[in-house]
């Protein structure tokens, strides 16, 4: 089942990777500079360590693409600051998934810092 990973980047900000780990969960890895980590912390106001930060596993199964227009289906989980892998439990093989690494606010506003690519 396990595949290249789908691999979003760009030249100044994080990327993330999305690989099948097996038939029921993705392996997620990430990459993100200091310095764009102090950039956050700044547009924030709250030193990094602090911030909620969210994996946000999209099924984009039926649609192509994340939309944004409140009908998205997805599942967020809890990171810890000092990861930069994670593995997504609750998938099903088959079906087209796409993540975005962002952050969460209390007040449940998502801000997205980095979206992989779609894998099947």
């Amino acid at each position: 089942m396990k595949k290249n990973p789908a691999r979003s980047s760009t030249d100044e900000g994080p990327s993330i990777r999305i690989a099948w780990r097996d038939d029921q969960s993705i392996m997620a890895n990430w990459e993100m500079t200091d310095s764009f980590r102090q950039e956050v912390e700044q547009d924030f106001s709250i030193p990094f360590s602090e911030l909620p930060l969210v994996l946000r596993l999209y099924d984009v199964t039926d649609r192509e693409d994340i939309k944004e227009d409140g009908t998205d289906l997805y599942t967020d989980f809890d990171i810890n600051h000092l990861s930069s892998e994670w593995i997504l439990y609750g998938v099903t093989a088959g079906l087209t998934y796409r993540v975005d690494l962002g952050i969460r606010m209390l007040n449940g506003r998502f801000y997205s810092l980095t979206r992989s690519e779609a894998i099947s």
